[in-house]
């Protein structure tokens, strides 16, 4: 239940597979509530989600930096123009949602 609506909407598997996730679907009435997945306009759900993975997956620097591996060189730029402007405001709610889909705990 819970987590197949997670996974559809923010996949964690992979950058990749985070950018395909569904960014316009909001689901409503769970018990603990995830609409904070898709709350704003499509291109900015998907550049929280993808910041957010990259911020949360790090254990020693700003960004998880060996997930940018494959990614093409000429989108990095872009990548970090995007974390400069205010998609790094990752809320605690996606947080949560990372942590609880990637089974860890806030240290």
């Amino acid at each position: 239940g819970r987590l197949a609506f997670l996974r559809a909407i923010f996949d964690v598997s992979s950058l990749s597979a985070c950018a395909a996730s569904n960014h316009t679907c909001c689901v409503y009435g769970l018990e603990r509530d995830i609409s904070v997945l898709n709350r704003y306009i499509p291109t900015r759900n998907k550049w929280n989600k993808i910041f957010a993975m990259l911020a949360l997956s790090s254990e020693d620097s700003f960004i998880n930096i060996s997930l940018l591996r494959g990614v093409p060189a000429h989108l990095i730029p872009m990548i970090l123009v995007k974390c400069n402007h205010g998609f790094a405001n990752s809320s605690k709610h996606l947080t949560d949602t990372y942590l609880e889909l990637t089974t860890t705990t806030r240290s």
